[in-house]
């Protein structure tokens, strides 16, 4: 798909579902020595978020702490080097405390914590301050994070906004001083994100004027954005020289850091040695699929191209004819690799067409709206508090994603939140590509049921009253699964259903499947940037700029698109496995209540949660 993310905050309310589901939160009391141990877990935890306010205050904020709020990490190799000492400091005092002595709800929240504290030691043993132009870019991303996030205080919003904005300049000196071996490739990327956070410097000074209480204020305001404007230019200006040097610096990761990602990050723990394969059953798979999908509109598409026309004796194709136009149409050379991609495109421009009327905030309201309604008379899931209203998307995130999502704060409720969503912008052209792009009827389907109900907010708004550790670090690759599964679920409960969904849901499957091989052999070291471009161009018939924004994607967020697919297996076996083991008794909405309580746990430890779960209510 080529729309992905979804950016929640919490303003106003809009659309209601039901009342909130009741998480799990009693303590097993065993015995007194595992309440003690329990006890030294939770204080682990609390030292962790702790240690992430002090030496991660982007991360923190991102999670929803607001103490960190005012911050920029430092990114000086003295300041990596200690946070790195304190990381493995606390993982020692995780390694001490016996996983048998906790209780079985710990157990299952210690994993979580190890992942979580493993990773962000592989992150700090890679010395980015040196070798990562990204690291420097990812404090634009937090500066632009608080204009997103939802607020109690519009005053302190536009003081933590401010003084980001001020920290900027430290980033570029860091920059400057310290990156000296960077791949060439993460600067073009990072140069990008430069370049449009620049861009969009005037809309958010435009924001926090909207709160200024005077013209004095307000006058500030313009010049602190003024002073941001020249460090991010600094910043864009060092990783354009950094991406023309020719070095040997290497943007992938390599198989030994590619497999602790997959394992730590997204808890893949295939061998990477038969992944690929694996992978690449899966683009068949997916390819299998998408010809199926395109069956019903392939009629019209053969008719057009019968006929080649020549140049100097235009003849009308039969479509011409039976339509009474007698405008030629030029056939292009037939594409050599696999016509799948090639076949969706022309399908796709002949079967939509998207006026502005149907990309109004108002009309994805409604689309919602009903939505909701379908899923809760289904009666599957359990019922659970959906509100929040639709905004327009702020400037500095369109060039990228149509839609993203970000925790709230910890002291607010997630059952109030705004929706923003990239409107179709530009000459006429790309409006029209756009419209028909991103707010067809089924690509709206798939982002509502993916991301919205029942997918990932619906997911995180059960979750809400879960242990701190199983919200703020849960198991990603399961995180990405519930979207993949939520589709999944749409298309089996019928809110999928015509061959127009069907087609774009087969098409999305048959992207991400692609993007999961790409991801592998690129970070692998099998292919090459060039290789993958002309697997995705050459062989498959993705058209350029798509190819290229998969690339740059996966080069972003390494071994993310092989999480949704691996998480999505994971929820199918475990549903089978209890609908199995239930037998008559199994209850389809009784099993997504259990999941749902359990949260985005490693594999092991969900199935022992839900074990423990079914024991507990054959008791009762």
């Amino acid at each position: 798909m080529t729309i992905r993310k979804i950016v929640l905050g919490l303003l106003g309310v809009g659309l209601l579902f039901g009342t909130p589901v009741v998480a799990q939160t009693t303590i097993d009391f065993e015995n007194i020595d595992t309440i003690l141990e329990d006890n030294e877990f939770s204080d682990i935890a609390n030292r962790y978020a702790s240690l992430l306010l002090s030496f991660f205050p982007e991360r923190a904020s991102h999670l929803g702490f607001a103490s960190g709020n005012s911050r920029l990490d430092d990114r000086s190799p003295q300041r990596a080097q200690q946070a790195l000492t304190a990381l493995k400091n606390l993982r020692q005092q995780l390694n001490n405390l016996e996983e048998e002595s906790l209780s079985p709800a710990k157990q299952a929240d210690r994993q979580l914590l190890l992942n979580d504290i493993d990773y962000m030691i592989w992150l700090g043993q890679r010395n980015r301050s040196v070798s990562d132009p990204l690291y420097y870019a990812e404090a634009l991303d937090a500066v632009y994070e608080l204009r997103v996030k939802p607020h109690p205080s519009p005053f302190r919003q536009r003081s933590e906004i401010a003084d980001r904005l001020k920290l900027l300049s430290q980033v570029a000196n860091q920059a400057e001083q310290y990156l000296t071996q960077a791949p060439a490739f993460q600067a073009q990327l990072a140069m990008e994100k430069a370049y449009y956070a620049f861009l969009s410097m005037d809309e958010l000074a435009s924001f926090l004027a909207q709160t200024a209480p005077d013209p004095e204020a307000i006058r500030q305001i313009k010049e602190e954005a003024s002073s941001a404007k020249q460090a991010i230019k600094r910043l864009f200006d060092l990783f354009k020289r950094l991406s023309q040097e020719e070095n040997s610096k290497d943007f992938r990761l390599g198989t030994a850091d590619y497999k602790f990602l997959l394992n730590n990050q997204y808890q893949i723990d295939r061998p990477v040695e038969g992944l690929v394969s694996k992978l690449q059953q899966d683009v068949q798979t997916a390819q299998q699929d998408l010809t199926r999908a395109l069956e019903p509109f392939m009629q019209d598409i053969r008719t057009a191209e019968l006929t080649v026309i020549d140049e100097n004796n235009p003849i009308p194709t039969e479509a011409a004819v039976a339509s009474g136009s007698t405008e030629s149409i030029q056939v292009e050379e037939p594409f050599s690799g696999l016509r799948n991609a090639q076949d969706f495109y022309a399908v796709s421009k002949r079967i939509v067409s998207v006026n502005e009327d149907q990309a109004s905030l108002q009309t994805v309201t409604e689309n919602v709206a009903n939505a909701i309604g379908y899923f809760r008379e289904k009666g599957i899931l359990p019922v659970s508090e959906l509100s929040f209203q639709i905004s327009e998307m702020p400037q500095f995130y369109t060039y990228t994603d149509a839609y993203l999502f970000l925790l709230p704060y910890n002291n607010q409720p997630l059952t109030q939140s705004t929706f923003f969503l990239r409107l179709p912008e530009g000459n006429k052209l790309a409006k029209q590509e756009q419209l028909n792009r991103d707010f067809n009827e089924s690509t709206k389907k798939l982002m509502i049921a993916s991301e919205l109900i029942p997918g990932h907010y619906y997911q995180t708004v059960a979750n809400e009253n879960m242990s701190a550790v199983r919200r703020l670090y849960p198991a990603v690759g399961l995180v990405n699964g519930w979207e993949a599964y939520a589709q999944e679920l749409a298309k089996q409960q019928g809110y999928l259903i015509s061959d127009e969904d069907l087609l774009f849901f087969a098409w999305g499957k048959y992207i991400q499947a692609l993007k999961a091989l790409v991801d592998a052999k690129l970070n692998t070291r099998q292919f090459s940037y060039a290789d993958a471009l002309d697997l995705l161009t050459q062989e498959h018939g993705v058209e350029q700029a798509q190819a290229e924004a998969l690339i740059k994607e996966v080069v972003l967020r390494p071994g993310e698109a092989l999480s949704f697919q691996s998480g999505l297996e994971i929820l199918q076996n475990t549903y089978k496995k209890y609908q199995k083991k239930q037998g008559k008794k199994f209850n389809e909405a009784d099993f997504y209540q259990k999941l749902l309580r359990a949260g985005n746990l490693t594999p092991a430890s969900l199935d022992k949660e839900l074990s423990r779960f079914y024991k507990k209510a054959k008791k009762s």
